[in-house]
């Protein structure tokens, strides 16, 4: 093939894709729309309203809503677990002579679950719910939440606490094997 016909050829390939998309396109617009018919939306269920007197008696339980839903609970006597080994710990020993006052041991929360998304997380510390960036109610401060463990911050001290050395343990050994629950 010769320099002097590559234009040739190139107008002609040109002119070939360009007739090509041309008569695609007729056949695409010629044929007939498909569209599903629409039925029509289910009506809405009738709601009943409550009488007058049941709206009046409503009223009078509003303001006692909150007491009704979060009961002050009563003042009882603390479990004792001496039985089974357990020793509590008062703030006098825990401030005379084994760390001085503001110690903050890694143990004293107990953290079940925890889970981070793309932007947030949330964990399950001493058997309730929480977002990253909660406070506790010791004054705790759920700064940062990872997939086995949670940072707090109290009184300028940072502290992990871990899921359980146990599951971490397992999870290291099923992810070198490639098992999985």
């Amino acid at each position: 093939m010769r320099k002097k016909y590559l234009p040739i050829y190139a107008v002609a390939f040109f002119l070939l894709a360009f007739g090509l998309a041309g008569f695609y396109a007729y056949l695409v617009l010629t044929n007939p729309l498909r569209v599903k018919p629409v039925s029509p939306a289910k009506p809405v269920p009738a709601l009943l309203v409550p009488d007058e007197q049941t709206l009046d008696e409503m009223a009078k339980l509003e303001k006692q809503m909150g007491r009704l839903l979060q009961p002050v609970p009563e003042k009882m006597e603390p479990v004792n677990l001496k039985l089974f080994g357990y020793e509590p710990v008062r703030e006098g020993k825990l401030k005379h002579g084994r760390g001085g006052p503001g110690l903050l041991r890694e143990n004293m929360h107990l953290l079940t679950m925890a889970f981070k998304g793309m932007t947030k997380g949330f964990c399950v510390i001493d058997g309730t719910f929480y977002p990253q960036g909660a406070s506790l109610p010791d004054g705790s401060i759920i700064r940062r939440v990872e997939r086995n463990r949670v940072l707090l911050v109290k009184r300028n001290r940072k502290i992990w606490i871990d899921m359980g050395k146990e599951a971490l343990i397992q999870e290291l050994k099923a992810s070198k094997t490639g098992e999985r629950k």
